[in-house]
């Protein structure tokens, strides 16, 4: 498809979406890692979920407890209510006190769900690959008028397809929840195509789940921030130098560091910096690994997605996202901002060469 009018996606409306049952009020302090200035964002991503047959609008019955039968928008958004109940911070609002501390104010405020229609197929828009031919912002759910995005927890819109198949797109507060991640291949070609001199020291930063670590500390079913920030460095002339196979020794190197070097922080004991104030320079390179969160076992009565899009605003900083293949296409699938427009060609050549 040469290209997609995006007025042909209609929003039909948006409403808060409260728990189904009643919840506990009150207000939650969040840890000083949850309030870390960089955890103040709503993070985006997009969920792709193919038609399925039998399984369309009005086509299907309950399936495993999701009603299928009501379509896509309506079953997601009773399961979403059914959910709130057991998680129902994320219904709530973001408090700032004067004084710095942010909390999570508990109560009915809700979660503001957002039903769209597209007039074309997932097909003709390649099913949202990259570069993707509809704009982000037409499946992303809106910050409503009235509303301060700061505070805001989780927002969700649910866009229908022609072809019957659905786009879940997430927007939601890294201050309340986290992902853990870790991931290894892209720092050699992104050192060498950056054309940074040899002897200018170059990192990789990863966040590590911290969970294994805690887990006798850790209520069960605790879902959030626990995770910890390794940077690994070497000169640009050994990474750039070096095997993929290197450049991934010295990366395990400094995850077997991880429990020890984190039990010593955790004590209070001095470690090399802040280990969560990521240097925001060209030098570094922000890594993070989606193929085990879970995203992609979510089943909403249709299947699980064929993929899932995550959508990367940090400008200031190099990144890559990794994130699981097509099933009908093995290999590696990588999301990445990691290098200057007139350092494409050089890094794409890179990881051909390395492939």
């Amino acid at each position: 498809m040469a290209g997609v009018n995006c007025k042909s996606i209609e929003r039909l409306g948006h409403h808060r979406v409260v728990p189904a049952e009643p919840t506990p009020g009150g207000s939650l302090r969040l840890s000083w890692l949850d309030r870390y200035p960089t955890q103040m964002a709503l993070i985006e991503s997009l969920h792709v979920f193919r038609a399925v047959s039998g399984k369309g609008v009005g086509d299907g019955g309950d399936d495993g407890g999701v009603d299928v039968a009501v379509g896509p928008a309506r079953s997601i958004e009773r399961a979403l209510a059914r959910a709130l109940v057991h998680y129902y911070p994320l219904a709530g609002r973001l408090g700032f006190a004067d004084s710095g501390e942010v909390r999570v104010e508990c109560g009915n405020a809700g979660v503001w769900f957002t039903e769209a229609e597209a007039g074309f197929s997932l097909e003709d828009v390649d099913y949202l690959e990259y570069p993707m031919m509809v704009s982000k912002d037409e499946l992303l759910p809106p910050t409503p008028a009235g509303e301060d995005e700061r505070e805001l927890v989780l927002l969700v819109q649910v866009t229908t397809f022609a072809c019957g198949g659905f786009v879940v797109g997430f927007r939601f507060s890294h201050a309340v929840a986290d992902g853990p991640g870790a991931a290894q291949f892209m720092a050699a070609s992104r050192t060498r195509a950056a054309g940074f001199a040899p002897g200018s020291p170059v990192h990789v930063c990863f966040a590590m789940n911290a969970r294994p670590v805690l887990r006798r500390a850790l209520p069960e079913g605790f879902y959030g921030n626990c995770y910890y920030i390794m940077r690994v460095s070497a000169p640009a002339g050994k990474v750039s130098g070096s095997s993929v196979n290197d450049v991934v020794r010295i990366i395990k190197d400094g995850k077997r560091r991880m429990p020890s070097e984190f039990a010593r922080w955790a004590a209070g004991e001095t470690v090399a910096g802040d280990p969560y104030q990521i240097t925001a320079d060209y030098r570094t390179l922000l890594v993070s690994d989606w193929t085990r969160l879970g995203f992609a076992e979510v089943d909403y009565g249709w299947g699980p997605p064929a993929h899932v899009v995550p959508l990367t605003n940090l400008d200031y900083i190099a990144t890559c996202i990794l994130v699981r293949p097509w099933a009908h296409k093995p290999g590696a699938r990588l999301i990445t901002q990691c290098v200057t427009p007139d350092r494409v060609a050089a890094f794409h050549h890179g990881l051909l060469d390395m492939n």
